[in-house]
């Protein structure tokens, strides 16, 4: 046997499987986002003393697909303000400090919340009703790198395939297995990534419950250990996190709309963004909007413009 030949054999298939493999990484695509293209409309904009002025119209692009409410972000920039826009409440800008990050969707209801687990030698522990970080003592959940638990007292269920709006009643096979971590995700070889579930967790305790589905493991720089989730209270179960000043405040811009599902921003719907009360824009002004859906940028013909 020719060994330097193998050698060299083994050696090609090695570098060759490296550069496929940081090549499927390089190119890799999310599932999360939307590939809708929103419409910027400013023919009624108003900008005056009012405090109830309509800033600009949205709307989709042909062939785009109905998107939650609940998976939507929608904020304005004047200036050096960044205002969140919502059918009532958004989150407090002060409270995006600490290694827990929630962040109220544009319907006022539903956090996207991310949690640093860049500590492979601690846990980082989770309230899921307060949406703050808590600890061993008084906890929902806690999170290292790719290792999540329950607490003793949390029962759970997981509908798998399901949407968030799907959920709307308690699952009847509620677990109080905790002992085990909870398998969140798959691990896919190809591209070297850790992808969530598809699927809705729902999760109780001390009369209160929660569905919970996770996005993604890796933040807006795409740097892992940074699990994100969407979560709403479920049935008639309070949630205190809506009731925290320090975590949400009243939303300066409202969306308007005149559709009645509440749900969806359906694919032929326009929607208005006014002012709530607050003269945001008085004379001329320049606005630039972000829309995020699933955390994923949302494409827009018109990021930045005038209104006057």
């Amino acid at each position: 046997m020719n060994w330097k030949r193998l050698a060299a054999a083994i050696t090609i298939l090695v570098v060759a499987a490296a550069v496929f493999w940081t090549y499927m990484s390089a190119t890799y695509e999310s599932d999360l986002g939307t590939s809708n293209v929103v419409e910027v409309d400013l023919t009624e904009s108003v900008s005056d003393s009012g405090t109830y002025n309509q800033l600009v119209s949205l709307d989709f692009s042909s062939g785009a697909e109905d998107l939650s409410w609940s998976s939507l972000e929608i904020s304005l920039t004047i200036g050096e303000e960044a205002y969140g826009c919502s059918f009532g409440s958004q989150s407090n800008s002060e409270s995006e400090e600490g290694k827990v990050k929630p962040k109220l969707g544009a319907d006022g209801q539903t956090f996207t919340t991310e949690i640093d687990a860049t500590d492979s030698e601690s846990f980082t522990f989770f309230d899921v009703a307060q949406q703050l970080e808590a600890n061993e003592s008084i906890f929902w959940m806690k999170f290292s790198t790719t290792d999540i638990y329950l607490d003793s007292g949390v029962t759970w269920a997981f509908i798998e395939g399901a949407e968030l709006t799907d959920v709307e009643t308690i699952p009847n096979n509620m677990s109080n297995q905790t002992d085990d971590r909870l398998e969140w995700y798959e691990f896919d070889m190809s591209v070297y990534r850790v992808n969530a579930n598809d699927g809705v967790y729902v999760f109780a305790k001390d009369e209160m419950s929660y569905k919970v589905k996770f996005l993604t493991y890796y933040n807006a720089d795409d740097e892992p250990r940074y699990p994100t989730m969407q979560i709403a209270s479920l049935g008639n179960s309070t949630f205190p996190a809506l009731e925290n000043s320090d975590l949400v405040v009243p939303s300066p811009c409202k969306i308007v709309t005149d559709d009645l599902d509440g749900e969806y921003w359906n694919a032929n719907e326009t929607i208005r963004l006014i002012e709530n009360g607050e003269n945001l824009c008085d004379g001329v002004c320049i606005i630039e909007l972000e829309i995020k859906y699933e955390t994923v940028d949302v494409e827009t013909d018109l990021s930045k413009f005038e209104v006057q």
